[in-house]
């Protein structure tokens, strides 16, 4: 791989993927309602009795704004506030977070508080979920969709539940199959052309996460008229997240170069990267 002038920077990748979790975040958001009481009953295995939506902001030194707060009543006949954050990349910082949450929604509703993470990115998270310090000791529930089925998500009614079927473990299946099963359930059940081209837009999106451009293309392809071929927009998006991709797994092989002492001049020279970003390695 030779150097090229119009090279991917480590900014570029940073921008790009920062880009993609705000889009990913947007799209999550927008389904919530519909994906919510999915989420709690068959990933929380929360049976709920009664549910009352709350305000989002709180107000402190400044405005908080969580994800999703619902005041619940669950199966037990326990009622809580339940606090559910949706995250595309890990934060390291989201023990204090979610902790500074806890504290505004006791001291708010006065009722105990359930919290929980939900990570989309992969199957296992890197973000700090417990905090024990002397006279301090919290946690909250850090739960990654792909320890769960996607058959879970496609075996709903609801399109925009049929969606979070992206996030979770596919199993044996290949990809491009549970995308058109995901394409052919919104498809179904979208009520209208401008309703089902509102779900490929969004499921569009969020496969960006699991880097699966190449197989939405081949999905796209097989089970519809829709000439993804010709959309300059998909095209450029394909394009960007390749070079991405490629970057991103010429930094991995530069890293393991570097981990088994090859000089770093050698490794900028083979893989074609800039030596301060090996050296930041």
């Amino acid at each position: 791989m030779g150097q090229q002038q119009n090279q991917i920077t480590a900014e570029d990748t940073a921008n790009y993927l920062k880009g993609q979790s705000k889009l990913i975040d947007k799209i999550v958001k927008e389904n919530m309602d519909k994906v919510l009481p999915m989420v709690v009953e068959k990933i929380l295995g929360i049976q709920i009795v009664c549910r009352e939506d709350l305000p989002e902001s709180l107000q402190h030194t400044k405005e908080t704004v969580p994800d999703q707060l619902s005041k619940i009543t669950d199966a037990t006949g326990k009622t809580y506030i339940i606090h559910i954050e949706w995250q595309s990349e890990d934060d390291a910082t989201m023990d204090n977070r979610m902790l500074g949450y806890r504290a505004m929604l006791r001291r708010k509703y006065q009722l105990p508080v359930q919290q929980y993470v939900i990570f989309l990115a992969k199957p296992k998270s890197t973000m700090p979920y417990v905090i024990d310090e002397e006279h301090l000791k919290f946690q909250y529930h850090l739960i990654a969709l792909q320890q769960y089925s996607h058959k879970i998500f496609l075996n709903s009614p609801e399109p925009e539940q049929k969606l979070m079927a992206i996030f979770a473990n596919f199993e044996e299946e290949a990809p491009v199959d549970v995308i058109k099963r995901i394409l052919h359930g919104v498809g179904e059940q979208g009520n209208g052309e401008l309703n089902k081209s509102r779900y490929r837009e969004q499921l569009r999106g969020l496969i960006q996460l699991r880097k699966l451009g190449k197989e939405f293309k081949i999905a796209m392809g097989t089970i519809t008229k829709f000439k993804v071929e010709k959309d300059p927009f998909y095209q450029d998006g394909v394009k960007k997240g390749e070079a991405i991709g490629r970057h991103e797994e010429a930094l991995e092989i530069a890293k393991n170069f570097k981990n088994l002492g090859v000089a770093i001049e050698d490794i900028a020279k083979g893989i074609g990267l800039a030596i301060e970003e090996i050296e930041a390695l």
